[in-house]
């Protein structure tokens, strides 16, 4: 059996799953007699799930062990599908809660087998682990395109997926191997919940914000945005957002290669270039064709966004480790975020959806002007400061 296998799965089923909610939101909403402001609301849950699981997801994972902890959420998780395209608007709320909560500790678990595995093997298998997330979201999006051109519900849709993610995560169970004591490191009871971040992770998440709010708005609107301005056909609008994820996967499975090429902060201006004129594209022109290179454009630069930012993080000397400079930066991104899907829900539904996307438009520059933090410009100050600690 490969070593890439189980972590290759475990992401794949994780993606399939995110995306195939998403891509159903605009049915869904419909169903639930909701508004984008109040689905937007809806949305909050995501960020709530995730903040209530933070604290406890190591834990969790290190008394379960990562491979039982991702096997039992992808079969929690295709229990949780279904229910969100068939309960009420407070329903889906709660529900999506408890996706995030469950989505969180999948997260974890995904990351600590692939870099246990490297541990133990010597292989490099996390890069292209986040491969088949974009693989995964190429083919869920598909799927779900299919799904909705033949008229099948949000969900029977969603309850297929779920037997499929609920016979992959028995897979899972079989073929993932147990982290040692070595690779699966065990929290220590005086490990602080919420690690207080330094300036330089302040500066790396002002890089990765604008580019960040983006993508997110992708996921969460883009669906909205095709079908309003592009096409009302779901299935040619399932079609259409896949070219988002094919741009996302190719990047990134070409991004070793880019990254052995190019300096990361010409990478990261690239990118801000490639999704501002993405965004102007489909923002202008009603074209399908238009849409699909737009689509493609704004996947190719968002992909290298959260890869720089941990790159930057990991090599960062500070106070604190590696692990604990990733968990401040998850949660700084976290705070900056939360409030941002039911703004632009809100912004959609007073003056539409187009609207929402010019107005995160102007976050593009960010990322070109921060991307000198990307090679560690502006971080001395941590890394003097980590040597004064030791």
């Amino acid at each position: 059996m490969p070593i890439l296998a189980p972590p290759a799965l475990i992401f794949f089923c994780n993606s399939v799953l995110f995306i195939s909610l998403f891509t159903r939101l605009p049915s869904i909403q419909a169903s639930m007699q909701v508004n984008k402001a109040t689905l937007g609301l809806a949305l909050l849950g995501g960020a709530l799930g995730t903040v209530l699981a933070l604290p406890i997801a190591g834990k969790i994972n290190n008394w379960l062990s990562p491979r039982r902890t991702a096997a039992l959420s992808l079969m929690i998780l295709s229990f949780v599908m279904p229910l969100l395209a068939i309960v009420p608007y407070a329903g889906f709320v709660s529900c999506f809660v408890f996706f995030a909560f469950i989505r969180t500790m999948l997260d974890v678990a995904q990351n600590m087998i692939s870099t246990g595995i490297e541990q133990s093997s010597g292989v490099k298998v996390l890069s292209r682990s986040h491969g088949f997330w974009s693989v995964g979201l190429l083919l869920g999006t598909m799927a779900s395109s299919w799904a909705a051109g033949q008229g099948i519900t949000p969900v029977g849709h969603l309850a297929a997926i779920g037997v499929f993610v609920f016979v992959c995560a028995l897979v899972v169970l079989r073929i993932t191997p147990e982290m040692s004591s070595l690779t699966a490191a065990k929290s220590s009871g005086n490990t602080p919940i919420f690690i207080r971040p330094t300036r330089g992770i302040l500066l790396v998440a002002l890089m990765l914000f604008g580019l960040a709010i983006i993508e997110g708005a992708i996921y969460d609107w883009g669906m909205f945005l095709i079908r309003e301005r592009i096409t009302t056909d779901p299935a040619r609008a399932g079609l259409l957002f896949a070219f988002f994820t094919i741009g996302m996967g190719v990047t990134r499975l070409s991004g070793d290669w880019l990254r052995e090429i190019f300096r990361p902060s010409i990478l990261l201006r690239a990118s801000a270039v490639s999704v501002a004129l993405g965004l102007g594209i489909i923002l202008n022109f009603e074209n399908e064709w238009l849409a699909a290179i737009a689509l493609a454009l704004i996947g190719c630069g968002v992909a290298f966004n959260y890869p720089l930012a941990v790159s930057t993080v990991i090599s960062m000397r500070s106070v604190n480790s590696p692990a604990e400079n990733l968990a401040a930066l998850s949660m700084v991104m976290l705070i900056a975020t939360i409030g941002i899907p039911p703004l632009l829900g809100s912004v959609a539904e007073l003056y539409g959806i187009a609207t929402s996307f010019v107005a995160i438009l102007p976050l593009t520059p960010l990322a070109f002007f921060m991307a000198p933090v990307s090679e560690g410009r502006g971080l001395q100050r941590d890394e003097n400061v980590g040597q004064e600690a030791r």
